[in-house]
């Protein structure tokens, strides 16, 4: 057994080598390309329950947006907020539409529902997904996100990082973001897309309706955006953008319970993914458990079979003038693993901080590792808290 968990330990490090050094670390020196030479119309698409002081917000944004030829539809599923009255009787913004949404069918999940309403009433060729508590970084949104569709692409995923707030869980939920968007943005980059984030993602209206849509997965709380992308994107017609124009920020959760409810509705679609894509990411999850968890029993195990070459070891004279030839901590093993774990961390520091700095600095620098051990933290706990805490329908708001 003792064997065993050491090549185990070792295989997970290797797998989360390959993953950090030849494969996220791709995204440190992507550069957008204005695959577009054209600009072709929008239809920028929301779904609101109860969403009238953030519509007032946002809507204003979206107006200004520095683009010829767009339309705002805003998807009303029900709302008792003064939401219909405000859009439909006043009618103070003159690119805003509103498809009005009564009932829900039993076999429709509402926000899948409402989004297929809003395309429905959508004109353009190119459809801009967001939130109403969402907010785009800059007049120049619209354009940075279209300036990346073109030719092969018909997919755009786009960035959404949430506000800063204080505390410990705004700052985790943002490395959880962060740590997110590495992983959906590195592996459309070298050909494996699996998943987009619906605060900020654009496709070609046509691909909505040629693939039918939710109908795979209607009933299937999320995924109006993962399982979607997951479905429809290939290794040729997906593009990522990423600029500082292009950042849609977002209203993080402000309690805990609300943000696991939250994570384990997201987390409760991945089983619906390709299988290829659920290899892909649960080698990485495991290796990424396996290599933080093992660190302790590999470094404190003695195998009696390992045998440091000549050149590795400390001399014996050192040893016995420092009276260190007894000393437990300084054996050859322990100096391997340890030095090992030193080079691991530093190199994946290094790497992390590189990509937090091309993703605009989502987190700090120096929280980077400490939160990289709480992500394990929370895989398992969420993980154990899904599979122990009574089944119950989870609403999409």
């Amino acid at each position: 057994m003792t064997n065993f968990l050491i090549i185990l330990f070792f295989i997970a490090l290797l797998a989360q080598i390959i993953y950090w050094v030849f494969i996220f670390s791709k995204l440190i020196w992507h550069q957008n390309t204005d695959n577009n030479t054209e600009q072709p119309s929008v239809s920028i698409i929301i779904a609101a329950w109860n969403e009238k002081t953030n519509l007032q917000e946002l809507i204003p944004i979206l107006e200004n947006q520095n683009y010829p030829d767009f339309e705002i539809i805003i998807a009303d599923d029900r709302s008792f907020d003064g939401t219909y009255e405000m859009l439909w009787i006043e009618k103070p913004y003159p690119k805003t539409k509103i498809v009005r949404i009564d009932s829900t069918p039993s076999h429709f999940t509402s926000k899948k529902y409402a989004v297929t309403m809003g395309m429905k009433k959508a004109t353009k060729q190119l459809v801009l997904l967001t939130d109403a508590d969402c907010r785009p970084e800059s007049s120049q949104w619209l354009a940075e996100m279209v300036a990346q569709y073109g030719g092969q692409k018909q997919i755009v995923l786009g960035f959404s990082p949430y506000y800063k707030y204080e505390g410990w869980l705004n700052a985790f939920i943002r490395f959880e973001t962060f740590h997110t968007a590495i992983q959906y943005f590195s592996l459309a980059k070298i050909g494996f897309p699996f998943m987009g984030v619906g605060r900020n993602l654009m496709y070609n209206r046509d691909l909505f309706w040629h693939s039918n849509g939710f109908a795979s997965h209607h009933g299937v709380l999320g995924g109006d955006d993962d399982l979607f992308i997951n479905e429809n994107s290939t290794k040729t017609n997906t593009a990522i953008c990423l600029s500082e124009e292009s950042l849609v920020y977002s209203e993080p959760k402000r309690n805990i319970q609300d943000w696991i409810t939250q994570k384990r509705r997201h987390l409760s679609v991945g089983k619906f993914y390709k299988m290829r894509d659920k290899i892909i990411l649960g080698i990485y999850s495991t290796s990424h458990i396996l290599s933080s968890l093992l660190i302790p029993f590999v470094f404190f195990t003695n195998p009696e079979w390992f045998q440091a070459p000549d050149w590795a070891r400390i001399p014996m004279d050192v040893l016995e003038r420092n009276d260190l030839v007894d000393f437990y901590a300084f054996s050859d093993w322990k100096r391997l693993i340890l030095g090992i774990i030193i080079v691991w961390f530093l190199v994946k520091w290094l790497i992390m901080s590189k990509l937090n700095n091309r993703l605009f600095k989502t987190v700090q620098n120096k929280s980077l590792l400490v939160f990289d051990f709480l992500y394990i933290v929370y895989l398992l706990s969420i993980g154990t808290y899904s599979l122990l805490s009574q089944r119950q329908k989870i609403r999409w708001r």
